[in-house]
């Protein structure tokens, strides 16, 4: 199981819809992805969760979304939580690709939340698949009932998808309580000193046809390596330029991702093993992230 980014419209005209506000400057990323695996793809152990969750928490960064319930990671990510003190979120996903594994999955998650002490009140939201109208995974109305799967199975939480914003019809909006949308502006070929702007023109596009819906930003991000884009330059000092314009969007987002994952393919462009904030090797790739 891998999860590769999709391309999203490129919007550049600004839509009217809700007012963004801007955060003042040095702060904090929102929020992260994270897999629940190491750089070469071996499920972190629940000591390597609770280092990372407080690595994340170092960096003012509270809010953490995963994919899937493999390696245990919803359990470890809730222990860590709790016994780094709390105070930190998770947008908790089930991998979901029409396979007999969608039940194992939403059953896992169902049980993680039964367990958990703190199921509750960390996690705020659940997210069923990942870009699965994007890749064609199956139907809008397919997906819709999965979603009303997992609501049964695990009352209580919001639940929804994450996808592009072409990937959400009308019919995904209206089964979702949230909507988690993926908007890179590297696959749009902006340059990392404009994407953060270009960004908040996405998500404003997006907006008006959200149904007055809670939306969070489920990816967006900058490669370190990898081929251009147009414009869009994958590299270090370009990743640092749009991690710092992110720190001043006032927005639910999750930054993608938490560490390089070497274990997946390159991908469009050849970017995609490369799109941590923190280098295989654990060590953070830029200045404004601590170690």
């Amino acid at each position: 199981m891998y999860h590769i980014p999709f391309i999203l419209f490129s919007l550049f005209l600004c839509v009217n819809s809700l007012p963004i506000q801007e955060r003042s400057s040095g702060g904090s990323l929102w929020g992260v992805t994270y897999t629940g695996r190491n750089s070469d793809g071996s499920c972190q152990t629940s000591s390597q969760v609770f280092t990372t969750v407080q690595k994340f928490k170092r960096n003012g960064i509270v809010n953490i979304r995963t994919y899937s319930q493999e390696c245990d990671q919803l359990t470890h990510v809730l222990n860590a939580i709790d016994a780094t003190g709390g105070g930190m979120t998770v947008m908790a996903g089930v991998w979901i690709d029409g396979s007999e594994g969608d039940n194992t999955e939403i059953s896992t998650l169902s049980s993680v939340i039964a367990k958990s002490s703190n199921a509750h009140s960390a996690i705020v939201g659940i997210t069923v698949g990942s870009e699965v109208m994007q890749r064609s995974v199956m139907s809008a109305s397919q997906l819709a009932s999965k979603i009303k799967q997992v609501k049964s199975a695990c009352g209580g939480f919001k639940v929804g998808t994450a996808d592009t914003a072409t990937g959400y019809v009308s019919e995904l909006i209206s089964a979702s309580d949230i909507l988690v949308v993926n908007i890179h502006p590297f696959f749009g070929g902006v340059p990392a000193a404009e994407g953060a702007s270009n960004l908040k023109l996405q998500y404003n596009a997006f907006a008006s046809k959200s149904q007055n819906k809670e939306i969070y930003i489920g990816e967006t991000g900058w490669p370190s390596a990898g081929q251009a884009n147009g414009r869009a330059v994958p590299s270090v000092s370009n990743l640092e330029t749009f991690v710092r314009g992110m720190m001043n969007v006032n927005l639910k987002y999750y930054f993608f991702e938490s560490v390089d994952s070497q274990w997946k393919s390159g991908g469009s462009y050849g970017v995609e093993p490369y799109w941590g904030l923190w280098a295989a090797n654990g060590r953070s790739k830029i200045d404004s992230i601590q170690n």
